[in-house]
């Protein structure tokens, strides 16, 4: 304890006397001090601040600080003192902090003046990079370059113009683009090489860049789009199976778009027309032989003749729907393949191919031995979106909507009718259309069609029905023995809305009853017993007399009903 405590003198005598030298020596933090130069080294510049006292100054501050001669040991320079000793036992200088205030006012007029600055980068700092333009500025990374660089060793240290976009005195900031240097210097070099090109010119460029639909191609300092429809007459993949980056190619210029400084470039117009070598070699119905290029969805690409190549749609394929549904299942690139011509326009250069015709078409024998109207014994084989397929005979199947499964039900309820057939059931059909290689059955026309009861029926006529069925909205009545069946809705039972009553009615009743809309042909029909009294009383007036010679309406036809007994 006494030990240290002796210490404790010795050491406020010494910090005592540092202070002293310092105050001697008038130097002071924050302030700008006069120093001289006592050595250069590598990266470093040493400065003697007096009092025995020196400090280094990175070199990077004197490159760009308009200092315009070469430094020199025992020269005489303005620094800022930033900090009096670190643990070094070194000064803390800055050089560009000294002649700050000075750079500032200059960097602020060529900023109005919208001139560039000469600077160089110096590192990276967070969102960008660093760099000393006499002051310490920032280059946000989007305005680094045109395009993104992940590698900036290269521009480290190289002196570089830089367009300054913002000043900020009061947080001493400085904002400051490349990107806009480079696109200015870009768009001088693209309008000088843009007037020099004309269409149809034959030029030699490079390949700069490769998309999905084509390339980039630079012409020497002008970039131009080579779609990848124009690289060559012959169907490919994508640009990079015949197109490499850094790749010198020849290319025809195709388009020049003045208003938009945009020109499109072709490699395919350089090569003979492969459609003009084959003009006239081809012709409808013509079997050939061809490479398959390429399997879409719709259908396969066949090369004919090199560099010419048409399409088989997927149903152009085989006799089979659902073969055809998956082209690739059917046939691979680069397989050899017959096919049939089945259209060719040489002055639109379109092809139109198929497979199927070069083998017998098995509806032509079905629709033989099965015409329309045919019932048959079949099975299902599957049930999808309200539909019920049926197989047939050689691949080809059948359809039955929902709507042909019975003549009362439609709609929601002829869905629900659709839960009680499952797959491999076996039913019968009739054949009620085959066209377009479609056949469609129903079920509902085993028995026949009961509009055919009526097809001789029009709007207007009266016609006897037998109650079916009764319900609170009307009366179902059956038209004749085997006529459809339809609503007579409550407000068309009755005139008199207290005889509009369905229960007046009882099941198998006759009732007579007008057609009001028929329309056969899509299976409508509507009937009404008030349409039928409104026709009965319209003739009762116009033959018997009228409501305004005094006579009731109840007169009138009780003289019509007593005439027609008579009749009888």
């Amino acid at each position: 304890m006494n030990q240290t405590a002796d210490t404790n003198p010795n050491s406020s005598e010494f910090d005592q006397l540092l202070s002293e030298s310092l105050s001697s020596s008038n130097l002071k933090e924050g302030t700008i001090i006069k120093g001289i130069i006592s050595e250069i080294e590598d990266d470093a510049v040493v400065v003697d601040v007096g009092g025995k006292t020196e400090g280094r100054i990175p070199k990077r501050e004197f490159i760009f600080l308009k200092d315009k001669k070469e430094l020199e040991v025992g020269e005489e320079i303005d620094v800022y003192l930033d900090k009096i000793e670190n643990h070094n036992g070194e000064c803390i200088l800055s050089r560009s902090k000294a002649k700050n205030r000075e750079i500032w006012g200059e960097i602020e007029k060529s900023f109005e003046a919208g001139e560039l600055v000469e600077g160089v980068i110096t590192g990276k700092v967070k969102g960008g990079l660093s760099c000393e333009i006499g002051i310490t500025a920032f280059l946000p990374g989007s305005q680094i370059d045109t395009r993104p660089v992940r590698d900036i060793s290269h521009l480290l240290n190289v002196p570089q113009k830089f367009k300054i976009l913002k000043m900020d005195a009061k947080r001493n900031n400085i904002v400051v683009s490349r990107r806009s240097v480079l696109e200015e210097l870009h768009k001088e070099t693209r309008e000088e090489r843009f007037s020099q090109m004309a269409l149809g010119d034959v030029v030699d460029g490079t390949v700069k860049a490769i998309t999905d639909y084509g390339a980039f191609i630079d012409l020497g300092g002008y970039d131009s789009l080579l779609h990848s429809s124009d690289i060559t007459y012959k169907r490919i993949g994508h640009p990079s199976e015949v197109l490499k980056i850094s790749q010198p190619v020849k290319v025809k210029i195709i388009k020049v778009d003045p208003e938009k400084n945009r020109v499109s470039v072709g490699m395919k117009q350089l090569e003979e027309d492969p459609w003009e070598r084959v003009k006239n070699k081809f012709n409808v119905d013509d079997q050939v032989t061809g490479i398959v290029t390429n399997v879409t969805d719709y259908g396969i690409f066949i090369e004919i003749e090199n560099g010419v190549e048409g399409l088989c749609h997927k149903d152009m394929l085989t006799w089979s729907q659902k073969q055809n549904s998956k082209p690739g299942n059917l046939f691979a690139r680069s397989q050899s393949v017959e096919c049939k011509i089945l259209e060719i326009d040489y002055e639109k250069r379109r092809l139109s191919l198929g497979v199927k015709q070069l083998t017998e078409n098995p509806w032509i024998k079905f629709n033989e031995a099965n015409p329309v109207g045919t019932i048959i014994d079949t099975e299902i084989t599957a049930i999808k979106d309200g539909i019920i397929f049926c197989a047939l005979e050689d691949d080809i199947d059948g359809a039955i909507f929902a709507k042909d499964l019975s003549w009362e039900l439609s709609g929601n309820e002829a869905k629900e009718e659709l839960k009680k057939y499952s797959v491999g059931d076996k039913i019968k059909a009739k054949i009620v259309s085959n066209e377009n290689e479609k056949v469609a059955l129903s079920i509902r026309e085993l028995d026949g069609n009961p509009f055919d009861e009526i097809k001789d029926k029009q709007k207007g006529d009266i016609i006897t029905c037998t109650v079916a069925e009764i319900s609170d909205y009307g009366v179902k009545v059956a038209i004749g023995e085997n006529g459809p069946k339809v609503v007579i809705k409550k407000n068309d039972l009755a005139i008199q809305k207290a005889d509009a009553r369905p229960e007046r009615w009882a099941k198998n009743d006759k009732l007579d009853a007008m057609i009001t809309q028929i329309d056969a042909s899509n299976l409508k029909i509507a009937l009404s017993i008030r349409a039928l009294e409104e026709k009965n009383e319209k003739d009762a007036l116009e033959k018997y007399g009228s409501k305004d010679s005094g006579a009731s309406l109840g007169d009138i036809l009780g003289k019509a009903i007593s005439d027609k007994k008579s009749e009888e």
